[in-house]
């Protein structure tokens, strides 16, 4: 039986979260994120570099579409969460999309 795991944001630390898990136990987690920002997880880090034109963001991209997808991970963009019910087990987002979950993992930075 697989838990599933909701993640409110999507930057380098979730990212290295998921990383471990799918290593370690593959399969155990159903995985939805919430992002508030409209893309896929980057290296934050480097945003000075793109911003200067020393770098463009697909340089910066950690983890694509193709990486969210071939994990089973459903990531939602552009979509903040503004509810969450800890009774009920789930979040909803602004834009009315709302996911149940076992875990909840709250990494906004």
């Amino acid at each position: 039986m697989t838990e599933k795991i909701v993640i409110i944001g999507n930057g380098m630390a979730p990212g290295r979260m998921l990383e471990e898990l799918f290593e370690k136990a593959p399969g155990r987690f159903d995985v939805t994120i919430f992002n508030a920002e409209p893309r896929v997880n980057y290296d934050r880090i480097m945003l000075s570099p793109v911003l200067s034109g020393e770098k463009c963001y697909d340089d910066i991209v950690i983890h694509n579409d193709h990486w969210y997808a071939s994990h089973g991970v459903t990531l939602h963009k552009g979509a903040r969460v503004t509810e969450i019910d800890r009774q009920a087990k789930t979040v909803t987002s602004a834009n009315g999309i709302t996911a149940a979950y076992d875990k909840l993992v709250i990494a906004t930075g």
